[in-house]
C-alpha cells in the first residue's frame, strides 16, 4: 500500500479522490470572467438594468470588489444551484416564472462556457500536475469527485493535464445526491475498485470533508486554494496542506 507523507507522518492508502474546483483548478482566476459573460448573456436575452445584473451577479459569488466570495454558490454549489440562486433574483426582481427564468439561466450558462472555452478556464492549481503525476506513478489510484457534470470535468481535466494520471470520475449528473451526501466517493472509490476506508478524499470545502466523513473515507484532507481558511476545516480534516502540490508519496525526492 503506497504511503502518502502529511507533515511530518506518512500515512497508508491506496486511493485518492479530488475535487475540481478550488483542488485542482484554480478556478478562482476564471470565475469573475465567466460570472460577468453569463449575466451579460442574460441581460441580452431578458432585458434588465444594471443595477439588478449586479445582484445577480452577487448571488452567483462575485463581490462588488470583483473577487469570488469564498463559500458561494459558484464555489461550492452545482452548476444547478448557482443557476437557482440567479433564479431567485429574477423571480423576485422581475417575476419570471421559475421555470421561464431557469431555463433562461442555463442557457446563458451554456453560451458563456462557448465564448469562453473550458481550455480557457483549465487553470491547474500551481504545482498540482507534477504532484498527480508523482503519486500516480508511486502507485495510488487517482479519481475525482465533483459536483460538475462529467463531460464538463473531462474535459477540463484533459485541457488542465491531468487527465493521463485520473482513473476515474464520479460526477453530479452520475449521482442521486450532491456533497456533503456520500455519494459521489462511495461511486469515486468503486470505479477506483476500493473501499472507501483505503481512500483519502482532499477538497478545498467543509462540504468535501463532510462528504468523506459520510462516505466513511479512510482519509479527510483540506486544502487553502479555494474555498476556506483553516478554521472551516475545525473538527473535519485529518490533515490541512497549503495546496495539492504539498501530497507527496512516501520515499519520493
Amino acid at each position: 500500500m503506497p504511503g502518502l507523507v502529511l507533515g511530518n507522518r506518512t500515512v497508508h492508502c491506496d486511493g485518492l479522490i479530488f475535487d475540481k474546483d478550488g483542488t485542482l483548478i484554480d478556478s478562482f482566476v476564471s470565475w469573475p470572467r465567466l460570472i460577468k459573460k453569463r449575466i451579460a448573456i442574460l441581460r441580452e436575452d431578458i432585458r434588465f438594468d444594471a443595477a439588478l445584473a449586479n445582484v445577480l451577479e452577487r448571488l452567483m459569488g462575485l463581490a462588488e470588489n470583483g473577487e469570488v466570495i469564498r463559500r458561494s454558490p459558484i464555489v461550492v454549489g452545482s452548476r444547478e444551484q448557482t443557476a437557482s440562486a440567479v433564479c431567485a433574483g429574477l423571480f423576485y426582481h422581475l417575476c419570471l416564472p421559475w421555470d421561464l427564468a431557469l431555463e433562461k439561466v442555463l442557457a446563458a450558462f451554456a453560451m458563456a462556457d462557448l465564448l469562453i472555452p473550458l481550455k480557457e478556464q483549465a487553470v491547474p492549481i500551481p504545482g498540482s500536475v507534477e504532484a498527480l503525476r508523482n503519486l500516480s506513478l508511486a502507485g495510488f489510484r487517482l479519481a475525482v469527485a465533483t459536483n460538475d457534470s462529467l463531460e464538463r470535468t473531462r474535459e477540463l481535466m484533459q485541457h488542465a493535464g491531468f487527465a493521463p494520471f485520473i482513473n476515474a470520475y464520479a460526477c453530479r449528473d452520475e449521482v442521486k445526491e450532491a456533497k456533503p451526501a456520500p455519494d459521489a466517493v462511495l461511486l469515486a472509490a468503486g470505479r477506483l475498485g476500493l473501499d472507501p476506508l483505503r481512500c483519502a478524499v482532499i477538497g478545498d470545502a467543509p462540504l468535501d470533508l463532510k462528504m468523506a466523513r459520510n462516505a466513511r473515507a479512510g482519509l479527510a484532507i483540506g486544502v487553502l486554494t479555494g474555498a476556506s481558511l483553516p478554521t472551516d476545516f475545525t473538527g473535519l480534516a485529518d490533515a490541512i496542506l497549503p495546496s495539492v502540490a504539498s501530497l507527496s508519496p512516501a520515499g519520493f525526492s
